[in-house]
């Protein structure tokens, strides 16, 4: 057996042992050392093991004193036993980089919201592009249903089930040419919405919700995700949130958290939970941490997600999983607007999905964006004194703060002066006080990875 299987069997078999109860809330946990003796694995498999129970909330550390089991409140958990199986074949990609000018004067830039387009298969999608526009496809070129091609949305529904735990039927999913697109059909949809939102947050939900005059109110952003104890607050009824990678902090909410949203859902019958998922796809410690949406049993939470990093930004194609009695509600819904994706790029995807090389290519690009990032890291942590990574678990992005004492001006000139681009996390939050940049690396070609990081180290430090 692989030392990844190891480590991932060794995570799922405690997970369960806290589940269970043979752990109880603030129990002591063994220590790597003694696990790794007593079971006779090495110090890196439990420790893999262990990162992945404290990525999720199940344990916690305490400096110089070890692991202990945290409090995990009940939940209606998704039953590892279920009989249910994905669905068979028988039966916006909006940028997250918002209104930031482009510097054609920066030879090395930390983008955000770009691919390494260099692997991407573009024989195979061309194949498809083919299959697609064949004679005998000419039911492709008549009005496509509002919610998009059969196919697709059943490939999702399996893609979904298998990667994100999500469970859904082919109907309830919604394509749509963009994040932004789908969000404004979910406003049509829910009774008087009022939203609460993250704060720092995806830029454009503000805009969406300023134009259409629905009220919202902006909640910290913890590094364990959205601080809940100020829900009580306000009367509002709509939870919008990027649990697995939160935008723009890169921040991962943890299980405690996780339980307790759903919870403050399923307590009214208007409350919803809106999960952006937008790059869930790309963890590179571990399988991703399940969407909200497979904790959930009543139906509370409205799932999102683009393929704008999965397979590449111009595809403009996300997806929309609506509860079932949303769903409904949407099929009731007069005068609905026509789908907007192309039916013959639908076609491609679908096919690309069905014959396993999306899958495929989202293995390669992990590993490709896994080096890139391991790369960065690596040679920023001498420098550990003077910059604050986080955010970097998970997705295509990740923050760095100053601690040096360079101002923030000091810090964009000397960028200026190396012809380097990085981006001001105060773009996104004005209250910001600290020196502190968000960094995409994705776009990055392995080629000038290194000239990238040494300009971003001469940079930003001393």
């Amino acid at each position: 057996m692989s030392n990844q299987h190891l480590y991932l069997n060794l995570y799922e078999n405690l997970k369960q042992q806290i589940i269970e109860g043979q752990y109880q809330s603030g129990d002591k946990f063994p220590s790597k050392r003694v696990l790794s003796q007593h079971l006779s694995l090495s110090n890196t498999t439990v420790e893999h093991a262990y990162q992945l129970l404290l990525d999720e909330g199940y344990i916690y550390s305490k400096p110089r004193s070890g692991y202990f089991v945290s409090d995990i409140e009940t939940l209606p958990i998704i039953n590892r036993n279920s009989t249910h199986t994905p669905y068979s074949h028988s039966q916006e990609p909006i940028s997250k980089e918002q209104n930031i000018p482009e510097n054609t004067h920066c030879e090395l830039a930390f983008n955000l919201s770009e691919i390494d387009a260099e692997y991407f298969p573009m024989q195979q999608f061309r194949k498809y592009a083919r299959d697609a526009f064949e004679d005998d496809q000419l039911l492709l070129l008549q009005r496509v249903n509002a919610k998009g091609e059969w196919q697709l949305r059943q490939e999702i529904a399996h893609y979904l089930f298998n990667s994100r735990g999500v469970t859904c039927h082919p109907e309830q999913i919604i394509i749509g040419s963009s994040t932004e697109q789908l969000i404004n059909l979910v406003t049509d949809i829910l009774k008087e919405p009022q939203f609460f939102i993250e704060n720092p947050s995806y830029p454009p939900i503000k805009k969406i919700l300023d134009k259409k005059q629905i009220k919202y109110s902006q909640i910290p952003v913890e590094k364990t995700g959205i601080a809940l104890d100020k829900f009580g607050e306000f009367n509002h009824n709509i939870a919008y949130v990027t649990p697995s990678h939160q935008f723009p902090t890169g921040y991962v909410m943890n299980l405690k958290k996780r339980t307790q949203l759903i919870q403050w859902a399923q307590q009214s019958e208007d409350r919803y939970i809106i999960e952006d998922d937008y790059d869930s796809e790309f963890r590179y410690f571990g399988k991703p941490i399940p969407a909200l949406q497979s904790l959930d049993t009543k139906d509370k939470v409205i799932y999102i997600s683009t393929f704008s990093k999965s397979l590449y930004p111009s595809c403009r194609m996300a997806y929309l999983v609506l509860p079932k009695n949303l769903s409904s509600r949407y099929d009731n819904l007069s005068n609905k607007d026509g789908n907007t994706v192309p039916t013959h790029l639908q076609k491609m995807v679908a096919n690309f999905m069905e014959s396993g090389s999306f899958e495929r290519h989202l293995n390669k690009m992990r590993k490709v964006y896994k080096e890139k990032l391991k790369f960065i890291i690596e040679k920023l942590s001498p420098y550990e004194d003077q910059l604050e990574v986080n955010g970097a678990l998970a997705g295509m992005h990740f923050t760095l703060t100053v601690k040096n004492g360079l101002s923030l001006e000091a810090c964009l000139d000397r960028a200026k002066k190396n012809k380097l681009k990085i981006i001001p996390f105060s773009q996104y939050d004005q209250q910001l006080t600290e020196v502190k940049f968000i960094l995409g690396f994705g776009g990055i070609p392995f080629s000038t990875l290194k000239n990238h990081t040494n300009a971003l180290i001469k940079t930003l430090t001393l």
